[in-house]
């Protein structure tokens, strides 16, 4: 069985206090083989009602992937920081999956100490993942993107 991390916890939190919510009283989110279901009056940061629910997901079409990706192909973080697919939210994001790429393009950013650093890619290619999602916090190490 699947569990939610301390990611999953986050990204949830991001997408409560990211998105305008207004009038809605239910989000659903899947991710593998769980789904996570939020209800709540009201999604404002101030609203400590929010609940969060768990439950597997049989679901056949999305197997675990037992995968194995060359290392060379992982693109990690650098740093500790938020993670910005874009330069703002109203520009598109740097890269799209299936997207090729030249060495030294700018995939994202992560901002550290009030400071934005480009991630630059290692290696032309194609983006097969994007693995982080817009203002998530990444630590040192932690999977960004992954080439084909």
């Amino acid at each position: 069985m699947t569990k939610i991390d301390k990611t999953d916890i986050e990204n949830i939190k991001l997408i409560i206090k990211e998105a305008d919510f207004k009038g809605a009283s239910k989000v659903k989110i899947k991710k593998n083989n769980y789904e996570i279901e939020i209800t709540s009056n009201n999604f404002s940061s101030n609203n400590i009602n929010t609940q969060i629910s768990e439950r597997l997901v049989e679901n056949k079409e999305l197997p675990e992937p037992n995968e194995v990706i060359n290392d060379e192909n992982i693109v990690k973080s650098p740093m500790v920081g938020v993670s910005y697919l874009s330069a703002d939210p109203n520009s598109p994001p740097y890269v799209k999956i299936g997207q090729h790429v030249k060495a030294g393009d700018t995939l994202l950013l992560i901002e550290a100490m009030k400071t934005f650093n480009e991630i630059k890619a290692p290696r032309s290619g194609i983006i097969k993942k994007i693995v982080v999602l817009n203002s998530q916090p990444v630590e040192f190490g932690d999977i960004l993107i992954i080439f084909e």
